[in-house]
């Protein structure tokens, strides 16, 4: 639980007559105003429930975190692996499927440490493994993966692969919070995030239609539905299009042309800005930034591809609105955090400099998430791709950005 010093006593030198300082130096609770939580609960009363609502609720609106990933890693006899934020309560550990539950004699919690008891069933990997090193059957190391439930690559110090070698050793934990450990600051806010054309419409009861274009992070992988797998759970985009569905009264759509592997000069191009003014969008996210880096591409041209298709569009769509995306980090042992902050420094730029413009910070929460778990806690694919969870936290920023908790 976080402390604050309600009082700095100075020492005052006193005549013998005199009684010294006596001033309270307990350190006093930080007081929680509860306004910014409205979805908060009496930790007592806070129970394992977990559907659509759950799913996508910004968890930093309440006290409750459900299902967030932490892979237990073997180190020295010792399995374990660190949740974002020290546990109030434990509501329920299941495996990453969300279907079966572990026992609580099966792990102990210590700060936010989740260490898994003698005799525990829980999946866990070893540290070894994640070099590459005698990894288990059935997963196999080959060159060229051909089989997405087997294959595996070495890329530098990393496991590539979309197999169940990662997200099927990741458990999901459900807890309660002490929400004085939040960054507020780290996630998108109502009040501030922009987007006041599509809010208007939103709020009106109109119909609202948005436009996905990106990489494969935006075309969904490696959520578990992209790939057939349990729990079978629907990417971002359409995640948060079928949040703001429920939550306002008019139709909101979603045409989704984000494609794996493209660059921000594949999304600037004429046949990508037709596909994106067919279908004549409020609003158009934009998710490039992890395969510029990977390609190399400097800041300078980042930003010409970004401004292009946003110029290109608006000369037909003048009132259509942007979300440029600052991306989730990568795995850092592969990608040059720098070229990330070069980036996404041009986002703002862009921001600044162009009307109906905005951009969505995911990079900063990562950063801060990673400053206590692992890559390898949130990842779906090892090098790049956000799993179910951080997959969530995409739906639940934009959700916060669009939606008045």
């Amino acid at each position: 639980m976080k402390k604050i010093i309600a009082t700095v006593c100075g020492f005052v030198f006193c005549m013998a007559a005199l009684v010294g300082c006596a001033g309270n130096t307990e350190p006093a609770e930080e007081t929680i105003d509860y306004s910014k939580f409205p979805n908060y609960v009496n930790p007592e009363d806070a129970v394992y429930q977990f559907d659509f609502e759950q799913m996508v609720t910004p968890y930093f609106t309440g006290n409750v975190i459900y299902n967030e990933t932490v892979m237990l890693i073997e180190e020295n006899g010792v399995i374990s692996g660190k949740l974002q934020y020290e546990p109030v309560k434990i509501l329920s550990v299941r495996d990453y499927t969300w279907e079966n539950e572990y026992s609580s004699s099966e792990y102990t919690i210590e700060g936010n440490v989740i260490t898994m008891n003698a005799g525990g069933t829980m999946p866990y990997l070893t540290a070894e493994n994640l070099q590459g090193k005698n990894i288990p059957e059935p997963y196999r190391e080959v060159t060229t993966i051909t089989n997405v439930e087997t294959d595996w690559v070495l890329m530098g110090p990393s496991i590539y692969t979309e197999s169940s070698l990662i997200y099927g050793h990741q458990i999901s934990v459900s807890y309660v919070y002490d929400v004085r450990d939040l960054k507020l600051d780290d996630f998108a806010s109502y009040e501030t995030a922009g987007y006041p054309k599509l809010k208007e419409k939103l709020n009106a009861g109109d119909d609202a239609k948005i436009v996905a274009i990106g990489d494969s992070v935006a075309e969904g992988c490696s959520s578990s539905g992209h790939f057939d797998h349990a729990p079978y759970m629907d990417n971002w985009v359409t995640q948060a299009t079928q949040a703001l569905d429920k939550e306002y009264e008019g139709s909101v759509t979603v045409k989704n042309v984000a494609l794996g592997g493209t660059q921000s000069e594949w999304g600037a191009a004429a046949a990508q800005v037709n596909k994106v003014v067919a279908e004549s969008p409020d609003l158009v996210i934009v998710h490039f930034g992890i395969n510029d880096a990977g390609g190399s591409v400097t800041p300078g041209t980042y930003q010409d591809n970004i401004e292009k298709l946003i110029i290109d569009v608006q000369a037909r769509l003048p009132e259509c609105e942007f979300m440029l995306i600052k991306a989730f980090t990568p795995n850092t042992a592969n990608y040059n955090p720098e070229q990330f902050r070069k980036y996404w420094a041009r986002l703002d730029t862009i921001a600044e400099n162009y009307e109906n413009v905005y951009t969505l910070d995911m990079y900063t929460l990562s950063q801060t998430m990673l400053t206590e778990k692992k890559y390898m806690d949130v990842t779906g694919n090892g090098i790049n791709h956000v799993n179910d969870y951080s997959s969530r936290l995409y739906t639940m920023n934009i959700l916060s950005a669009l939606i008045k908790y």
